[in-house]
């Protein structure tokens, strides 16, 4: 039997980017999904939702704390056997990449993760993580947007910790590889990553970050990891 997809999308303040990334969703060839839009902001979100007027695009409420909560109240408003993240600044680029990741999971695959591209103002940058292997102790290759697994594993890993804030995803990952679930990587430019002001001030909240990396290394009893993000990854071929 073929799963039903939901794909969780936080947002705050990011309404033209938000609209875009709905409508790559709307573009996709697989059918069985919905779309749980998680509003952190002022409500900008919620309207672009109402605006594209698609029953498969819902909207909640996530009261301005975080993106972790965001993505957590998006879990549980979501009805797919499978959860799929998605930033609301990104793209999904492959229209046939929900059947991808439904195809991977019903083949036995607990969680599916893509290959994609940075979309920069100066041109576009491939990034493909390749497959499953111990790197995933030093670094965290895997883009969260389109990565995806069955609502139930993620239920039986303990859901979302915002304890390690920024590297919510990495926390996740690690605790699946633990686990012995299988992953499967979908190569290829799936999804676009966009590059663009607000998303390149790393620099502005590293104190935060070092923190939350902080956090990592001790809940996973992890040494020596090193502040870094996809875009680097991408440009120093790991």
């Amino acid at each position: 039997m073929w799963p039903s997809l939901s794909v969780l999308i936080p947002t705050r303040s990011r309404p033209q980017l938000l609209r875009q990334a709905l409508l790559s969703l709307l573009r996709q060839t697989y059918p069985a999904f919905e779309a749980v839009v998680a509003e952190d902001g002022e409500g900008e979100g919620l309207g672009v939702v109402a605006g594209l007027g698609d029953p498969r695009l819902r909207g909640v409420w996530s009261g301005g704390r975080g993106q972790v909560w965001a993505r957590t109240l998006a879990l549980e408003a979501a009805r797919g056997d499978v959860v799929l993240f998605l930033d609301d600044d990104d793209l999904l680029l492959d229209p046939a990449y929900l059947y991808r990741v439904a195809r991977a999971l019903k083949g036995g695959a607990s969680v599916a993760y893509s290959g994609g591209r940075f979309l920069t103002p100066s041109g576009d940058i491939p990034y493909e993580p390749g497959p499953m292997g111990p790197w995933l102790l030093k670094d965290n290759r895997i883009l969260a947007s389109g990565t995806a697994l069955s609502r139930k594993a993620l239920h039986d890993l303990g859901g979302l910790d915002p304890g390690v804030g920024h590297y919510w995803d990495w926390d996740l990952w690690l605790r699946a590889y633990r686990a012995g679930l299988p992953f499967r990587y979908l190569p290829g430019p799936n999804v676009g990553v966009r590059v663009h002001g607000e998303n390149q001030s790393y620099g502005a909240n590293l104190e935060e970050r070092r923190k939350d990396l902080e956090a990592l290394m001790a809940k996973h009893r992890l040494e020596g990891l090193k502040l870094k993000d996809h875009l680097q990854l991408a440009l120093t071929a790991f």
